[in-house]
């Protein structure tokens, strides 16, 4: 029903509709600690599109495979007939109207013993509310939204480690039980782990070229070599096990700085250095998503998550808006948060002939990390 306020404390709901919506859009984004991530380019981690009219209820993200650079033909073989054919993939996010609602009930009566601003405290609850459910829900895109079923089919090996680097399972909880203790020389982190994921990165996988190599977040030069970068995002509790490595210990600690992102322990931001052009952060978020015995595992794991390019897709058809509804008698108040988003960890078919049924990560290399002893 429309509303006309009558009292200073009321949100007149005629500011509403453009610049209020706009801003508000503005500020979630801006407070998302995956904010450096996003970006509207297919470069970018988290690759964010803004249609400010819907085009239907999917949004589609199309990736080319290369043709093989090894096939070439020499001299007077016939060229006719024998071009490679080419192989196109496409990826659908579905966007849906999602919400959320908060309210104050008894307006007069709060009005009474302690004046409040109903919009200052309404608006800012729904803001923070925004902010944390989408990163929970660009997380669980890729993780318990690609894999909870049962976990006895998770990643493919060309895009998950367990550890330093144990033997590959088909089935999560298998690999994951199998690892042996939670030191970093073992079932923790590691900077050798750390490692181990970049070089799956650049290979493409387990082998040379075995499947798409992960497309670097930024690529510099240096020295005129390509000089690559990645982020790997972990979870708070698997810090421990790194900052037990020795390896690490030698770059916290080393005597000349040779560059301001190197590892340190004097400063406590969520940074944590890098090591190798990998970007390594501490997103205490990814504690949402244990593999604990709730999911059938034996002990407690962690799930970290390597990411180079366009590992995500988030869609926004039009920009979010706000409703607001009165009711009993003009006692109660609810404000309301709407938009059509919807959010994915990019895929496409594996280059592997065993696995060309099976989808892998376009940008994300899983990394399950055992936090018990």
């Amino acid at each position: 029903m429309a509303f006309t306020p009558s009292t200073p404390n009321a949100y007149d709901v005629n500011l509403i509709p453009s610049e209020v919506r706009k801003q508000y859009f503005l500020e979630v984004l801006m407070q998302s600690p995956l904010r450096s991530f996003m970006g509207n380019t297919q470069e970018s981690v988290i690759q964010v599109i803004h249609k400010e009219k819907g085009t239907g209820p999917t949004s589609t993200f199309a990736l080319a495979r290369d043709i093989d650079y090894k096939q070439e033909g020499y001299g007077y073989d016939q060229i006719s007939g024998k071009g490679q054919e080419l192989k196109f993939y496409e990826d659908t996010i579905s966007v849906n109207l999602r919400w959320q609602s908060d309210k104050l009930q008894g307006m007069q009566l709060t009005q009474l013993n302690t004046p409040l601003d109903i919009y200052g405290e309404l608006k800012p609850q729904l803001i923070r509310s925004h902010n944390k459910s989408l990163v929970y829900n660009i997380l669980k895109s890729a993780t318990f939204g690609s894999y909870a079923s049962n976990f006895a089919t998770g990643p493919l090996a060309d895009r998950v480690q367990y550890g330093t680097a144990a033997a590959y399972n088909a089935s999560m909880i298998a690999a994951a039980d199998a690892l042996v203790g939670n030191a970093y020389n073992n079932g923790g982190l590691s900077v050798d782990g750390i490692m181990n994921l970049r070089d799956m990165a650049v290979n493409g996988g387990t082998s040379y070229r075995a499947n798409k190599v992960i497309t670097p977040y930024m690529m510099k030069s240096r020295e005129g070599a390509p000089d690559p970068y990645y982020v790997y995002f972990m979870s708070t509790a698997s810090y421990k096990s790194l900052k037990a490595d020795p390896a690490w210990s030698q770059y916290v600690y080393r005597g000349v700085i040779e560059s301001p992102n190197q590892p340190s322990r004097i400063k406590g931001s969520f940074f944590k250095g890098q090591i190798e052009n990998v970007l390594i952060y501490e997103v205490p978020e990814l504690g949402d998503f244990m593999l604990t015995a709730d999911q059938g595992f034996a002990r407690n794991n962690a799930w970290n998550l390597f990411c180079g390019a366009q590992a995500f897709g988030v869609i926004w058809h039009g920009t979010p808006w706000f409703a607001q509804e009165i009711t009993n008698m003009g006692t109660n108040i609810e404000m309301a948060r709407l938009e059509f988003r919807g959010e994915k960890a990019i895929k496409f078919p594996s280059y592997r002939a065993a696995d060309a049924n099976a989808s892998i990560e376009n940008g994300i290399i899983h990394h399950i990390v055992r936090l018990d002893a």
